[in-house]
Parts: structure tokens; C-alpha cells; sequence
């Protein structure tokens, strides 16, 4: 997996006026955490824009703070929907020789042989938690789907899984699954149901309107 290097600089002032400075200046402030404690650093913005579209919650970053350098990864960042900016970024220090705990995506290959049928795909888990040493670290794990039918899963124990990880997601819990295609055919009435003409139009047996057949009685007294 490619490793990204970002280098930064360790932040003395830690008070709001010296953040906004530090945006002001182009920078973004943020932290590193872990077995290092917590160190306070800021970053290039441009730089780090620049290569954000290619990492992932699982892309090693080689962070060099001062004259040390970091295995990170990217545990959370802030960010400004109006400005269109990263505000903040938690970095989570890693060593080469501990497990790490994290989730990876499953990335769907194929085209399902239930879904040319016409059945629906339905897509229930998009991650699998896992714990790994940072070398086998994987951007994404991939599912193929092409020989899924209608009726059928692909469950957390079907999936492929490199070698050196281990998924702590429940094996029974469903990746994804074809269903049938359901078709709501509307209820017609039937001959039965529906009421007879003369009923309808409010007539006796005999063809007479009741308001008719009752002047009729009275003129017979």
C-alpha cells in the first residue's frame, strides 16, 4: 500500500487566537496521539490537499515533526463545508510491530448473475472491522459478486481476506444479497363483487323504483 510523507511543525501556542492565526497563514492545526502522548502540530494546507484525495482512513502517513519522524494514520479531521476547508486532523501514531484495530471497506466486483436475471441488489455491510499489524494494512478488501443468484449472500465468512488480517466483524452478518424483484399487481374486482345493475340504480326485483312502486299501491286502495 503507498505510504504518503507530510512533514509539520510542532505548535507551542495553543490558544484559539493562535489557530485562526495559523489558518490566516495557511496552515492546519491538529494533534498527534498515542503511544507518543499528544503533540500539538500544524500542517502545509496546500500540501496536504494536495495528496488528501489519495489517502485513506488506512493510508500510512510518514509524519516528520522536527527532526522525528511518525507512522500516522488519519483517525479524524474538521472540516468547513462553506469555506471548503480541513479545519483540524487528528493523527493517530502507530508502531510497526503492534496490532492496530480499524475498519476497511469492501469494494464490490462484478456484475451479479441474479441481478441480469432481474433480481435487486441490496448491499448490507460497506466495512469489515479488522485488526492487523500496519503492514498489511489494506485501502480496501474486494468482494466479487458475479456468481450471487437470486436468493442468495455473500456472508462476512464468503469474504476473501488477505493474508495477516483478522476480521472481528460476526461471520454470519450478511455482505450483500440478491432479491427477488417484486411486482405490486393491483387487486381487480371481480364479476361477483360488483353490484347488480338493478341494485345499483336503487330498483325493486320487479323493475319498479321504490318511490314508483309505493303511488302505485296508493292508487290501488
Amino acid at each position: 500500500m503507498e505510504t504518503v510523507a507530510f512533514s509539520a511543525v510542532e505548535r507551542k501556542e495553543l490558544k484559539k487566537s493562535a489557530t485562526r492565526r495559523l489558518r490566516k497563514e495557511g496552515m492546519i492545526p491538529g494533534i498527534v496521539y498515542g503511544y507518543v502522548g499528544t503533540i500539538p502540530i500544524a500542517v502545509n494546507a496546500h500540501d496536504f490537499r494536495s495528496k488528501f484525495h489519495r489517502m485513506s482512513e488506512n493510508t500510512i502517513i510518514n509524519l516528520k515533526v522536527g527532526d522525528k519522524v511518525y507512522d500516522v494514520l488519519i483517525k479524524d479531521y474538521q472540516s468547513n463545508i462553506m469555506k471548503g476547508t480541513i479545519e483540524h486532523i487528528d493523527f493517530y501514531a502507530i508502531q510497526s510491530d503492534k496490532v492496530v484495530r480499524t475498519r476497511i471497506p469492501m469494494h464490490l466486483v462484478g456484475s451479479a448473475k441474479g441481478v441480469r436475471e432481474g433480481g435487486i441488489l441490496e448491499v448490507h455491510l460497506h466495512e469489515l472491522e479488522v485488526e492487523c499489524l500496519p503492514k498489511d494494512l489494506q485501502d480496501h478488501i474486494p468482494v466479487d459478486i458475479s456468481r450471487l443468484e437470486i436468493g442468495h449472500s455473500i456472508h462476512v465468512k464468503d469474504v476473501q481476506i488477505p493474508a495477516g488480517i483478522k476480521v472481528l466483524s460476526l461471520p454470519d452478518q450478511v455482505v450483500v444479497s440478491v432479491l427477488h424483484a417484486r411486482a405490486e399487481v393491483a387487486a381487480q374486482p371481480t364479476a361477483e363483487a360488483a353490484p347488480a345493475a338493478g341494485e345499483a340504480a336503487g330498483t325493486t326485483p320487479e323493475g319498479t323504483k321504490p318511490a314508483e312502486a309505493s303511488k302505485s299501491a296508493a292508487e290501488k286502495k
